[in-house]
């Protein structure tokens, strides 16, 4: 372990708390989520956060214009995201996700939001890493155990990551078709005919409709990400992805339902496309970062022990001085 692998591996954290956030986007286990690790979730994220931490040292020195707005950095504009994202999901006033009665509470109206904090954020933070990552490698002082952290790292956030849009899609699915059955019936009620009826049918043109359609664009906008910035060269996982796009054809109606298939199916199916990836790809990424991480508390306890002898032995040279 070198200091500059320590240093990043700073930043690197973050974007560990914040995938193992998708958690939330998933049911509840039958005994709730634990509120152990919300908690050391929360305190591991503000210790992060702290002001001379690497995260917010690396947003305080990126002191580039966003291209929508020159008088805003980049750095300030990461920063404010992220302290968004920790008040609204770790915050004591939080609103996505809180604790009730020492329960944790999910608000599942702000799922989309949820998901829009964490693949930006996420994506960001991994760049930053990789950044670092291809500094290092020219300069030829990149650690293997780092560069193979990284590389584990991407197919377990993104398996993860693409369920979770999976199983937010099922649910605004059968949102969005409650609201359109809710549109047409009050429609026959007042007008006495069924707009289905009608030629250029669009349900959208109900608010509620439109409202819900407008959610569902997001969430593929989110799986499209996910795709675009795929680091994986795994066939396995490159398939899934395939597998998964390949559904979305049932939802718009492009792809007919086979015989006896039902929809119901199709969403499960869906559900369940990375499903068998998670695992083997945690147990990769979980292998690879204990060991980088007992280097790092390694590394740290040597580095106090160094800094407590050099205190020990200031006064003794500092009472040498005197007698000289």
């Amino acid at each position: 372990m070198t200091e500059q692998t320590r240093y990043v591996m700073g930043i690197y954290e973050l974007s560990a708390m914040i995938r193992d956030t998708l958690e939330y986007c998933f049911p509840a286990p039958q005994d709730g989520y634990s509120l152990n690790a919300y908690n050391q979730r929360k305190t591991m994220v503000k210790h992060l956060l702290e002001e001379n931490s690497p995260f917010v040292l690396f947003c305080k020195r990126n002191e580039a214009p966003t291209k929508d707005d020159p008088n805003v950095k980049i750095g300030d504009r990461i920063l404010t995201q992220l302290n968004e994202f920790v008040d609204d999901v770790y915050g004591d006033e939080s609103r996505i996700v809180k604790i009730d009665h020492d329960k944790v509470v999910v608000e599942s109206s702000l799922m989309i939001q949820l998901l829009d904090y964490v693949i930006g954020l996420h994506e960001t933070i991994s760049d930053i890493c990789r950044g670092y990552e291809a500094t290092f490698r020219k300069e030829g002082t990149l650690e293997s155990d780092f560069e193979e952290l990284l590389k584990t790292d991407d197919p377990y956030y993104r398996a993860v990551a693409f369920r979770a849009v999976a199983v937010s899609f099922n649910n605004k699915f059968i949102e969005y078709n409650n609201a359109v059955r809710t549109y047409v019936s009050q429609e026959r009620e007042n007008t006495g005919v069924d707009p289905r009826t009608k030629p250029g049918f669009d349900p959208k043109v109900d608010p509620s409709c439109a409202f819900i359609n407008n959610e569902l664009g997001r969430l593929m906008g989110f799986f499209n990400f996910l795709v675009r910035h795929n680091k994986s060269e795994d066939v396995v996982f490159n398939d899934a992805i395939k597998k998964m796009t390949g559904y979305f054809d049932y939802f718009s109606g492009k792809r007919q339902l086979q015989n006896g298939q039902k929809m119901g199916d199709v969403m499960r199916e869906f559900d369940a496309v990375f499903i068998p990836l998670i695992n083997p790809y945690r147990d990769a990424w979980l292998r690879i970062f204990n060991k980088v991480f007992a280097d790092l508390r390694e590394y740290e306890a040597n580095l106090i022990k160094r800094q407590q002898q050099e205190a020990a032995q200031a006064p003794a040279e500092e009472n040498k001085e005197e007698t000289k």
